[in-house]
């Protein structure tokens, strides 16, 4: 379902403008969908702004870390890829990637691993 209402697009895109300044010119297709609500996407943008613009003491690459195992142990695959790929961005190793992903497998099951082996790409076993 699409919101319809000129009005309710209009506060949807002003946030999503905002967010997307935020985020440093990205939106991801989530952002867009939750849109349909003014108020949801601009819930998840002052929860954003909370989590990832005032202060923080976690470096960026452990806080991404962090969110990738966070998605894992939910099963959401955006956040996975997502965070994943901004860890590494931000300095995490494929060995750190994998330390945090046999914690979530020790933790969680095969059930959390799997969908998070996909931020990985497959080796040549010939």
């Amino acid at each position: 379902m699409r919101q319809e209402n000129r009005e309710q697009i209009k506060k949807s895109q002003a946030i999503l403008e905002s967010l997307k300044e935020l985020r440093g010119g990205t939106l991801l297709e989530f952002h867009k969908k939750i849109a349909n609500d003014p108020s949801l996407v601009d819930a998840f943008m002052q929860q954003y702004i909370n989590c990832n613009k005032k202060e923080t003491t976690l470096p960026r690459k452990y806080r991404e870390l962090i969110i990738m195992a966070l998605g894992c142990a939910k099963g959401t695959q955006t956040t996975i890829n997502t965070h994943g790929r901004l860890a590494r961005e931000n300095g995490a190793t494929i060995e750190e990637i994998g330390e945090v992903l046999r914690l979530v497998f020790f933790l969680c099951g095969a059930t959390a691993l799997i969908p998070a082996a996909e931020i990985f790409e497959s080796l040549d076993t010939d």
